[in-house]
Order: C-alpha cells, then structure tokens, then sequence
C-alpha cells in the first residue's frame, strides 16, 4: 500500500514536473517579441514560482532523513530521479530569465537563492521534508542550463534587444 501511494505521489510529481517545463517554454515562445518580451515573460515565471513554491513547501511524508549535506550522493533510482526531475523544475526558471533578457551571472544567482531559500525553509519549518544540499545543486544547474538553452533561442530566432541586433549588423559590415 504505501508502495503504490509513494508511485502515485511520484507519478503526481512528474507530471507537474512536466507541466512547468511546458510554462517555461510557453513562456519563451510567447515572449517572443521584443516589446512584450519582459512581462509576458514575469507573468509566466510569477506562475512558476507560485506552483514551484507549493510543490515544495508543502508537506512531506516525513519518512526521510532532515537534512542531508553530502553533495551528490545519490543513493539508488529514486534519488537519481529526483535529481533530473530537479533540473528539470528550474529549467523553465532559466529559459524565462533568458527571455527576460537576463545575464547569465544574475540568472544563474536568482536560480542558487531560490533553491537555497526552499532548502532552508523546508528545514527550518520541519515540514517533513528533506532540505538536501544535492537539491540546491540541481535546482542551480537546472536555472543555468534553462539559461543557456534560453539564451541560444533567444540570439537565434533575432529576438535579441535593438542595441545587440544593431551591434551585430555593425560587425557584420564589411
């Protein structure tokens, strides 16, 4: 019984996993231009966060250990799961600071803050969930690599701001 409730709380999880991602890119392609750019982009990270936000402080089982402060230790499937599932909540955090326009150091700060605010108030709150510094990792390379993948989509398709599209027809000039 308790078996089947951890696969369906699990189950659950992914699939919300699968709903932010799908938010992120939302948010990405209907970002797409320059003048909206910002606040269509705040508007779908404002939901992110708010759904990021319940699905983490919500509260837990309490069956796992308080706190675990061994980086990268990951002890079977279920902890190697978590981990991607991880990177892949914070991933649409990076592609809409991306569209947002964004640098890579404040992004990638903003994902490192988030996580470690989460982290600290799930031990602090005693929710009866684990604060896990592999969380802070994978939330943080989640937001970078969002970032990145953000940041290709948006040079790519000439979304980039006036001034970056003037620079570039400058060096392009023979």
């Amino acid at each position: 019984m308790i078996r089947l409730l951890s696969d369906t709380v699990f189950d659950a999880e992914l699939a919300f996993a699968a709903v932010l991602a799908v938010v992120g890119v939302a948010g990405l392609l209907l970002a797409g231009g320059a003048r909206i750019r910002r606040g269509a982009a705040a508007v779908f990270a404002l939901v992110w966060l708010v759904s990021v936000l319940y699905m983490t402080l919500r509260p837990g089982s309490g069956l796992g250990v308080r706190l675990n402060l061994v980086p990268l230790a990951f002890d079977g499937t279920g902890s190697t799961v978590d981990a991607v599932l991880n990177v892949f909540v914070f991933l649409p955090f990076g592609l809409l600071l991306a569209a947002a326009g964004a640098r890579f150091v404040p992004a990638f700060a903003s994902g490192l803050a988030l996580s470690l605010f989460i982290e600290v108030t799930q031990y602090v709150s005693d929710l009866g969930r684990t604060a896990d510094i592999n969380d802070v990792i994978t939330n943080s390379a989640g937001a970078a690599l969002g970032w990145g993948l953000g940041f290709l989509v948006v040079h790519t398709a000439g979304w980039a701001s006036p001034r970056i599209r003037s620079a570039r027809m400058l060096q392009a000039a023979p």
